[in-house]
């Protein structure tokens, strides 16, 4: 079906349609504005999940299915962390799963690695920094599962210690300072330093969360402290709030959207003056915290807020974006048990396929409920796009169709447009370009685009998706 077609169709289905606005969208092709790289989008498992009875929540290591959709999102870290690692003993020697106090075993590593390596996933872990000694981290139990790792020959490209350290539950919410978690986080480097089989392990944190009030003086103490010397990646945490205040209307808010540009630049005027060269991660975030909104975290309404951050997260010079999570709660990428895929497993897989390493600025006339980003096309992906396209991604959050113009591209367009199944942004299932997305016959479906041609599309309210130019021959998307 012609992508235009496919446009005013799903146009004529929503009744706000009848309002419209006009955009030009023009890009600077002189230079890029920032790079990522094929690790950028990430993906989180909770710390829970480990010791629970042995069986991950039911996650299926072993599962055709659970490896296909897993694989769709590599290369990428699997970040695993959250509260319950900072209650977390490993135990060697013990026999089958984990148990009710927070024991993970070595056959639960061995799982873990053995599926990271089938699905080329690459483990950032999370230790548990509440072991201490003299008001000092105690690394013992550490070096047990440092030891053990390098006798099993697994690598492990980087730790964390702690997870949201100003915000421990009782009793150790106040046991740590910012100054001493600095320290903690030199004993870790040095210890990695020294370990044959880590000395290139990555060191990651501090993993703070919601930086404001006594959250924001523990940063400032950390990096004013030894914490600017150990790491080789800055994190924070990011929800848009809790769960509880969610509504359909938050996840299409430009106000909240915009939430996460203040959040980094909070964190910035921190980390920048202690520590200017080392890269930012957003290393746990999705739409809302508490394990995201029911019925609307997991459902295509989901997708503007996610879209969206990857967009001013690239554009604001981040180097990763570990989306919490791919499963478990109401956040996830795909479903408990069944593992079905959610609307964001498929925005994400989208997202890996054609975004490339370049970042562009983009000037627009529009609103600012009308988000434009760009990026010069991946070209080692499936669509095989020569060296010069460009990607642009919109996300439209009016209750109108917007009749948008790309001057400066007036080529052959490739759409990729989704849209939710039955006009309901609470969809459980998603359309690309009117067909809807399963994962059927133990495979990921094609996900072919639409063409079109001339430069301008109507696009419909309330929707998200890609735009490639495959001619638009631009030399910065050319270069190496």
């Amino acid at each position: 079906m012609n992508v235009r077609r496919v446009l005013v169709i799903l146009c004529s289905l929503y009744v706000p349609c009848a309002r419209s606005q006009s955009v030009s969208v023009n890009v600077a092709t002189d230079r890029e504005i920032g790079l990522i790289d094929d690790h950028f989008v990430g993906i989180t498992f909770d710390s829970s999940m480990l010791p629970i009875s042995a069986n991950w929540f039911g996650f299926d290591f072993s599962s055709h299915k659970v490896q296909t959709l897993a694989k769709g999102m590599s290369p990428c870290y699997l970040r695993i962390g959250g509260t319950p690692g900072d209650f977390m003993t490993f135990d060697p020697t013990g026999s089958g799963g984990g148990s009710a106090n927070s024991t993970y075993t070595g056959a639960m590593w061995d799982d873990l690695n053995y599926f990271l390596k089938t699905v080329g996933w690459d483990l950032v872990f999370g230790l548990n920094v509440l072991k201490r000694k003299d008001g000092q981290w105690d690394p013992t139990n550490a070096m047990e599962l440092i030891n053990y790792t390098n006798t099993r020959n697994y690598t492990i490209p980087g730790f964390e210690l702690g997870n949201e350290p100003a915000c421990f539950p009782q009793p150790f919410n106040n046991s740590v300072s910012g100054a001493q978690l600095g320290r903690d986080f030199v004993h870790l480097r040095d210890i990695l330093k020294s370990t044959p089989g880590f000395n290139s392990t990555m060191v990651i944190g501090p993993d703070v969360t919601a930086v404001f009030g006594h959250k924001l003086t523990f940063l400032k103490n950390f990096f004013e402290g030894e914490g600017r010397k150990p790491l080789d990646r800055i994190t924070f945490h990011q929800y848009y709030g809790f769960e509880g205040i969610a509504s359909l209307g938050t996840f299409i808010d430009p106000e909240v959207m915009d939430r996460l540009i203040i959040s980094i630049n909070t964190v910035r005027n921190i980390t920048t003056p202690a520590d200017p060269n080392t890269p930012l991660w957003l290393g746990e975030t999705s739409s809302f915290s508490g394990g995201g909104a029911p019925g609307l975290s997991d459902r295509y309404v989901a997708g503007f807020l996610w879209l969206d951050k990857l967009g001013i997260a690239a554009r604001m010079g981040l180097k990763g974006v570990l989306r919490q999570s791919f499963y478990g709660g109401n956040y996830s990428l795909v479903e408990m048990n069944t593992f079905d895929p959610y609307p964001d497993y498929w925005l994400t897989l989208l997202y890996k396929r054609l975004i490339g390493y370049k970042v562009l600025s983009v000037q627009t006339n529009s609103t600012n409920s009308f988000r434009v980003y760009a990026h010069c096309a991946r070209q080692e992906s499936l669509y095989n796009y020569k060296p010069g396209t460009v990607v642009i991604y919109i996300v439209n959050v009016n209750n109108y169709t917007t009749a948008v113009t790309f001057p400066q591209f007036r080529t052959n367009m490739d759409v990729f447009w989704f849209s939710p199944e039955f006009q309901d942004l609470t969809s459980r299932n998603v359309t690309l370009n009117g067909k809807r997305l399963d994962y059927i016959n133990y495979t990921i479906p094609e996900m072919p685009p639409e063409r079109a041609y001339g430069g301008s599309l109507q696009i419909p309210a309330t929707t998200f998706g890609f735009v490639v130019f495959p001619d638009a021959g631009v030399d910065v998307c050319s270069q190496d």
